[in-house]
């Protein structure tokens, strides 16, 4: 029986990492404009301004960078780009090559660099 509760205990410390442990999978991205301007992500809207001025959304974290683009009727549409850079908080996983390669796969070894854009949009003419 005290095998069964170790083993209990053991396998959920193996089988997550420290990014997945202390970290979220999406984080808040916030954006400042006009009120109406629209956020796209790969065509699809994601976040609208409203009258305060700001929005802010909860994007799901990549390895990669992504380019949003921001639309308002009126408007060129403006592209904004999200940075990712490396999470700190993966080197806790030091040399368990397990946790790194769940933080790799699940994307949470990485992070935005840049999470507040403030947008200033040109007239078309």
């Amino acid at each position: 029986m005290k095998k069964l509760f170790l083993l209990g205990l053991i396998i959920p410390l193996f089988s997550t990492s420290c990014c997945s442990i202390f970290t979220s999978a999406k984080q808040t991205i916030t954006f400042v404009g006009k009120e109406g301007t629209k956020i796209y992500d790969n065509g699809m809207k994601i976040a609208t301004i409203g009258e305060s001025g700001e929005t802010s959304v909860r994007i799901r974290k990549k390895i990669s960078s992504k380019e949003l683009i921001a639309k308002k009727e009126g408007y060129k549409p403006t592209p904004l780009m999200l940075e990712s850079s490396f999470n700190p908080v993966a080197c806790i996983n030091l040399l368990n090559v397990l946790a790194w390669g769940i933080d790799l796969g699940t994307q949470k070894a990485f992070k935005w660099e840049n999470t507040y854009f403030e947008i200033d949009m040109e007239e078309e003419k």
